[in-house]
């Protein structure tokens, strides 16, 4: 038997939910964590990426680019900004 789809409003709702959960309320600052949000939402990461982009589209989110420095090198992490919570 094959799982019903999940309607493409419900997955941009838990994406969205999960972002704000796990947001730095002080800096508003996210890190995207695809596999945890596939897991969580229970969709593949294009139905993911979908969601995602329309929170870009809509201005509740933007990439941030942040320079980490780990093991003696310097790594560019993206985050993702919350913009309204």
């Amino acid at each position: 038997m094959r799982i019903a789809k999940i309607p493409s409003e419900v997955v941009y709702q838990q994406v969205w939910a999960s972002l704000c959960e796990r947001m730095d309320p002080e800096t508003h600052l996210v890190l995207p964590e695809w596999k945890l949000l596939m897991r969580k939402v229970g969709v593949c990461r294009q139905r993911i990426a979908d969601a995602v982009n329309s929170l870009k589209a809509e201005g509740k989110i933007e990439v941030v680019e942040k320079r980490v420095e780990r093991h003696n090198r310097d790594w560019l992490v993206f985050y993702y900004r919350v913009k309204e919570g």
